[in-house]
């Protein structure tokens, strides 16, 4: 039997489970309030604080670390990577993700916090199925600025896991279809999954608004938002990726508030609502022509996927494009310890991250010259 931990800080809440094989024994998901993230506005300030919260997990229900064969993190702001699956974390990895990460974001402590928790253990910590998986369609990263090369962001281990939920479902791989799957969480990113690989991809900053992200914006919009010297640099990064979107507009991130406030009637919050469900759908669409409108099927997963309002709005509008599927809320926890299992079992190698920074050359560089997000 083995015995993992997983860890899966999200921007609002840390998930937490403890697995013995795919037995999940115990599970929480440990809330940081929006008045405590407001004291602590850079990721690393609220590495202290989630420590806590899942050391307080493990002594609530009496689990020794010691026990532990694994910790399996969700993977954090790292650089790309050329294929998914497992990735040892090192000191390189931990020193990105604090040092030069590509963008600020909570996923980036899962990792820290299971390092930390181990230190000196010999417990190994890996991260499964990170955002930045770069498997996608050269074409597809082509921009209009030569200097610039568009890579993929996308939530990829949970919707690879719907893909191959859905497959069960009906008797097939996952690597046998053709699906466009959307994550439709705190951040919306949607995939072409091209039998098991991710061909193209929609990411919350070119795509639909988010409870929490701008989507995409007018280039000629948000240059002169840039330029009105009321946010720095990281502060406009920090906007736009988790003080836009809903959170923006009626000041919070839960879908449920707005439903409520549709259902009493507010036309405001049915507009930006339906704003949001249309993105989505025109995501879907861009996406379907990847392969020539070869899609086998649409999912909708996450956690705004037990939103019947929601996915009703969204698959009016996709479904002459192929059968709407929703797999609803996230099964990211399960797909942590099931590919932490499969590396303890020797059925699925454990790749080692090796990625310096753009503008790095040594581990010696990151650690000493942090860059402008850190």
């Amino acid at each position: 039997m083995k015995r993992l931990l997983a860890i899966n800080c999200g921007s609002t809440s840390t998930k937490v489970a403890w697995f013995e094989d795919e037995r999940m024994l115990h599970k929480a998901s440990l809330d940081v309030p929006l008045a405590d993230l407001a004291t602590m506005p850079k990721v690393i300030d609220q590495l202290e604080y989630r420590t806590a919260q899942v050391t307080e997990f493990l002594v609530e229900h009496g689990l020794d670390l010691g026990d532990l064969d694994m910790v399996v993190c969700r993977g954090g702001t790292i650089w790309h990577v050329p294929q998914a699956g497992a990735y040892g974390v090192n000191e390189l990895m931990l020193a990105t993700e604090r040092y030069a990460p590509p963008a600020q974001h909570a996923s980036a402590l899962s990792s820290m916090i299971g390092a930390e928790l181990v230190a000196g253990t010999g417990v190994p910590v890996i991260i499964y199925d990170p955002t930045c998986v770069d498997s996608v369609d050269p074409v597809a990263k082509v921009t209009g600025i030569p200097d610039l090369v568009n890579l993929p962001v996308l939530h990829l281990l949970n919707t690879r896991k719907a893909g191959h939920t859905y497959a069960a479902s009906i008797g097939r791989r996952y690597d046998e279809l053709n699906l466009v799957i959307a994550h439709l969480g705190g951040g919306i990113s949607l995939g072409f999954h091209d039998h098991g690989r991710v061909a193209d991809w929609v990411y919350d900053d070119e795509g639909p608004m988010s409870p929490q992200r701008a989507g995409r914006i007018p280039t000629r919009f948000l240059t002169d938002l840039c330029y009105d010297g009321t946010r720095t640099h990281q502060q406009m990064r920090m906007f736009l990726a988790g003080g836009a979107g809903l959170a923006a507009w009626f000041g919070t991130q839960d879908v449920r508030d707005v439903e409520a406030m549709i259902a009493a009637g507010d036309e405001q919050a049915e507009l930006v609502y339906r704003a949001m469900a249309l993105g989505v759908a025109k995501a879907i669409g861009e996406l379907s022509v990847v392969r020539a409108g070869q899609v086998d099927q649409i999912l909708l997963t996450g956690g705004i996927a037990y939103s019947e309002l929601f996915t009703g709005w969204v698959s009016e509008l996709v479904s002459f494009i192929a059968p709407v599927t929703v797999v609803p809320g996230e099964q990211e926890m399960e797909a942590l310890a099931e590919g932490g299992l499969r590396v303890l079992r020797g059925e699925e190698d454990l790749h080692t991250y090796d990625v310096l920074p753009p503008g790095y050359s040594s581990l010696e560089e990151v650690l000493t010259r942090p860059s402008f997000l850190a």
